[in-house]
């Protein structure tokens, strides 16, 4: 699998992998070696896990920050036209 796939799958698809190296890593019949590749690999997902969550948490804050910023707008009062 090359890198654009790995970082085109889906979220939940990657935590559930990661779970099921987790998984793996706690049967005692896995040996070191590869015990070692599920690690390494459990890490890398991890990671991207975790960048896109940070990318996800980083795109709410600037929806919400735009909302904000609309609703600061229409709160603000109309003046008066001098009659």
């Amino acid at each position: 699998m090359n890198e654009t796939t790995k970082n085109d799958e889906r979220f939940e698809d990657q935590l559930g992998r990661l779970e099921e190296i987790v998984a793996r890593l706690e049967d005692e019949s896995v040996g070191l070696e590869e015990a070692l590749e599920l690690f390494e690999g459990g890490m890398e997902l991890a990671r991207r896990c975790r960048d896109r969550l940070e990318e996800v948490e980083q795109r709410v804050a600037q929806l919400l920050e735009t909302e904000e910023g609309d609703a600061d707008e229409e709160a603000e009062p109309l003046e008066e036209e001098p009659s």
